[in-house]
């Protein structure tokens, strides 16, 4: 890590990688000796620092809520419990109900602007990817790495994300949006709306059997295709099987498995097929 003495005004920031866990710093001055003063800026990362927002509340301008403040106060009066300190966080913090309502803002312009989504597609990160196995070190597993598996399913996702929109596999698109999620597991995956042209759009059941199959693959003539499909799009088993599943709850299986044969694609009143 290099601190350049003679620019103090210069954001250092984008010349250091902060994946060391210990940094040696080097000082240069004009003449090449160590500098009498030394400056050392210590930037921390974050928006959510809930100490930040307790401590700033006037900075924040909290006093703009002063509706907020009447309801809260007739709500402790009536619940006869005592009304203390309040902290507003910001809409910036994830998971508050400002911050929901701006994400339900900014779903409902997008709709507005790009139309209905028509394709919801999850993308799941697999730890036997061999991008993954082949960099683990003996005695080690997916859960160790947890830098490899984000990297690997990065790339994977970019790819994913290309044939959608740039290959068109499910045809023309006029928008798509993503948020990836870390499992309690610590494996990644990612959520996508894809929005695509009225021409392109699944408006039958022919059109949706058009790019998803639910047919179980011939062993002989497609061995790769059917041990994947076996392995990964494959429900179960549970019911009456086994009855330890994680689906089952009150001895049902909370997904309706195992489901009546249909020669035909269908959808419900909700549209799901």
């Amino acid at each position: 890590m290099i601190f350049d003495n003679n620019c103090r005004m210069r954001d250092q920031r984008r010349y250091n990688l902060p994946r060391a866990y210990e940094v040696a710093a080097v000082f240069f001055g004009d003449n090449g000796e160590v500098p009498k003063y030394r400056h050392v800026a210590v930037h921390s990362r974050g928006q959510n620092r809930l100490a930040f927002h307790r401590q700033n509340q006037k900075i924040l301008r909290v006093e703009l809520y002063k509706g907020l403040m009447d309801h809260l106060a007739s709500e402790a009066a009536i619940q006869g419990s005592k009304l203390r300190r309040i902290i507003i966080l910001p809409s910036s913090f994830q998971g508050s109900s400002r911050a929901m309502q701006q994400n339900y803002q900014d779903a409902m312009g997008i709709v507005q602007k790009c139309g209905k989504p028509g394709l919801f597609i999850t993308f799941t990160c697999n730890p036997r990817w061999k991008e993954i196995e082949e960099q683990l070190f003996p005695g080690q597993t997916s859960s160790d790495r947890p830098d490899l598996i984000a990297r690997v399913f990065r790339l994977k996702l970019k790819q994913f994300i290309d044939d959608i929109v740039r290959n068109h596999i499910f045809g023309r698109t006029v928008a798509h949006l993503f948020v990836i999620e870390f499992q309690k597991r610590g494996l990644p995956h990612c959520h996508t709306l894809i929005i695509l042209t009225n021409e392109s759009k699944q408006r039958d059941s022919n059109s949706v059997d058009r790019i998803v199959s639910s047919e179980i693959p011939n062993a002989d003539q497609n061995p790769q295709l059917y041990e994947i499909v076996k392995s990964h799009m494959i429900h179960g088993p549970c019911g009456v099987l086994n009855k330890n599943s994680p689906c089952m709850e009150d001895g049902k299986c909370t997904k309706e498995f195992p489901k009546e044969f249909r020669n035909e694609t269908a959808s419900n009143k909700d549209g799901y097929p």
